[in-house]
This record gives C-alpha cells, sequence and structure tokens, in this order.
C-alpha cells in the first residue's frame, strides 16, 4: 500500500506524534509506501533515515495559508497516489478531507484529542479511530457514528523510536525518584503531582521528583517548587526525543492528569518496570487494566496521589510487586499490533 500520513508538526513529546511515526517506521519495515506531511521537525531526519519521505506542508490557519496547504497536499496526492490519507488531530483532518474528496481517497483520522474543543472535526474521517473504549463511548455520546468508530489501542512497546536514544549516551538521574513524562500545561495536572510529592517530602528525604516535558506553564511549576523549598529534589528536565532511559532508572511513575485518552507513557512506563499511579480518567484504566497493573486515583486531589506515594516509598517490598505488576502482559500493547491493525483498516477501507 501507498500511505500517506497527514499531521501538523513532527517534534517530539507528543504522543500523536510519537504514534503516527511509529506507524509510519513500521509499514515501511512491512513493505510499504509511505510518506509524512507535516509542517517539519526534530523528526524529519529520524523519518528519511527510515525511507520514509517527509514533505513539508504549511500548518498556519490564515486563508492564503490553508489555500496554499490544500493545493500543496493536492498535488502530493497526484504524485504520490496514496492508497489512504491518515490525518492526526484537527488541522490535518480538514486539510485531508478537502483533499480526500478531490483526489477520491478514503480518510482515516485518529482522535487523539478528545479534550479539545474543536475535536469533533476528527468526524470528518471515513473511519474514526478511538484510542480507548472510553474514547469511544465518549464520541458515540457525542454524536459519532457507531458505523464509522474503531477502537485501536495506541502501542508504544518496541517503538522504532528506541533506535534514537541508543546512540545517545545514557543520563543519570537523581534516585530513587518519582518520575512523570507529560506536557506542561493545566490538562496535564502537574501542579497537583507536586502537591503531592511535596506531602511527601519530609518523611521520605531521600526521594527526588523527576518532571520530563515542556510547556507554558514550566516558569510557574518552577516558581511553586521553589516556594515549597523543593528546588533541590525537584528537577525540570526538560523535553527528549524518547524517555525510556530516563523511566529505566525511576521508581515510580506518576500522572495526574485531568483528562488522557489513553497515556502513552504510562505503556512506557510500564515497559520500563515502573510502579505506576495514574489519575482515573478516560482510557488510563484501560492501560493500567483497571488497576492490576498500577494504583488509580481521584483527579484533582493531591493527597489521595501523595497516600499511594507514600505506601510505595516507604515499603520496599509493596514497591517492587508493584513494579512486577505493572510490567505483567504489557505486551499487549506492542507497536507491532498497533501497526497491522492500522494497516488492516486501511485494507478494509479499499475494500469497501
Amino acid at each position: 500500500m501507498r500511505i500517506l500520513h497527514l499531521i501538523k508538526h513532527c517534534e517530539p513529546s507528543n504522543g500523536h506524534v510519537n504514534v503516527a511515526v511509529d506507524l509510519a517506521c513500521l509499514h515501511v519495515r512491512a513493505g510499504h509506501e509511505v510518506t509524512f506531511a507535516s509542517a517539519g521537525g526534530a523528526y524529519v531526519d529520524f523519518l528519511t533515515a527510515n525511507g520514509i519521505a517527509h514533505r513539508r506542508i504549511s500548518s498556519g490557519w490564515s486563508p492564503l495559508s490553508v489555500a496554499g496547504a490544500i493545493a500543496d497536499l493536492v498535488a502530493l496526492c497526484h504524485a504520490f497516489r496514496p492508497d489512504v490519507i491518515h490525518a492526526h488531530m484537527m488541522s490535518s483532518a480538514v486539510l485531508g478531507f478537502v483533499a480526500s474528496r478531490l483526489c477520491r481517497l478514503p480518510l482515516v483520522t485518529t482522535v487523539h484529542n478528545s479534550f479539545d474543543q474543536h475535536s469533533d472535526l476528527m468526524r470528518l474521517g471515513d473511519a474514526v479511530v478511538a484510542v480507548s473504549e472510553a474514547e469511544r463511548r465518549l464520541l458515540l455520546s457525542r454524536g459519532y457514528s457507531d458505523r464509522k468508530l474503531v477502537t485501536i489501542y495506541n502501542g508504544p512497546v518496541g517503538s522504532p523510536r528506541e533506535e534514537l536514544i541508543e546512540r545517545r549516551p545514557r543520563p543519570v538521574l537523581a534516585t530513587p525518584c518519582v518520575i512523570t513524562v507529560a506536557g506542561l500545561h493545566a490538562r496535564k495536572g502537574v501542579h497537583h503531582l507536586i502537591a503531592a510529592f511535596a506531602a511527601t517530602a519530609a518523611a521520605y528525604p531521600e526521594w527526588h521528583l523527576n518532571i520530563i516535558g515542556e510547556g507554558p506553564d514550566r516558569g510557574k511549576l518552577e516558581t511553586e517548587v521553589a516556594s515549597l523549598g523543593l528546588g533541590a529534589r525537584v528537577h525540570f528536565v526538560g523535553a527528549v526525543m524518547n524517555p525510556k532511559p530516563w523511566l529505566e532508572q525511576a521508581q515510580i511513575f506518576a500522572l495526574a492528569s485531568l483528562a488522557e485518552p489513553f497515556g502513552l507513557v504510562l505503556v512506557e512506563a510500564r515497559a520500563a518496570g515502573c510502579a505506576v499511579v495514574a489519575t482515573d480518567v478516560g482510557g488510563i484504566p484501560e492501560v493500567l487494566a483497571f488497576g492490576e497493573a498500577g494504583h488509580l486515583v481521584k483527579a484533582g486531589d493531591p493527597e489521595a496521589m501523595a497516600h499511594v506515594l507514600r505506601e510505595l516509598m516507604g515499603n520496599p517490598d509493596q514497591l517492587c510487586e508493584w513494579r512486577r505488576r505493572s510490567q505483567k502482559n504489557v505486551e499487549a500493547f506492542a507497536a507491532g499490533t498497533t501497526a497491522g491493525k492500522y494497516l488492516a483498516l486501511y485494507q478494509d477501507l479499499q475494500i469497501g
């Protein structure tokens, strides 16, 4: 098959970008032709090295930019002749819909962002992918077509992106530690995690909190940490291409999201052997086997998270047990499985 991925950008530290990059690489390795269209980003060289052509498409929303992007995309479709367009995020869905209709091609959209007020644009796809059953139920409640909807879990285990870190020096984290990987903005609830860690700090002075990610709230969060007197124990690592070597050094992974369709990094933390605590929202319960593979706590409740952290920090046997449980059956989220399910979906659309 010839597959065209359409996405706003290809910068790391965005779960939807990581999923699209994995799919592109694995489908090429399976013998298919793949082109990636975006406004560019740090993954371009990696895509090219994996035999994936990258074509720059404008991501602006001015009438001139949109018209230019549509013209470029239609020209790309005529030149590449894809069998399917796969759009990730809203602007890509709009551009992909116009191009798919002008070029008579099927359009797949994946809803990575149901929390966004404009996410209903994703229903433009001929097939619409929900990344968890919780998301599928949510989309149905919003009027999405049951006929179009299919659930495909994200699969980062065995990701091609792991090759990116093999050529880099291994980082060294302050440990023992709690770690999180998240965008530094309100939806990810990092301020609640900081409050939970602060509530444990006096009882467990040897523990650290490592925060991987970037975002508009970083300055505010750093100020909050300083005001709590935790500047020597809470570390802002910044964005990374792949969190695996950081996760492998951590004892506990925590995610305090207020909304989360899936939570890709939760699977990565499980595969790395972290004990996991995360909020009971969206697709997170499914990723944590409904509490069998990690602790679920109420969102927006730092004390509930602090309670679990204290139990894990203060009981080595319990910590060891939850690290073991987190890795059980994690291969269900294999990247190859996800890629295979998307390929079957593309083929079904062609037959249909």
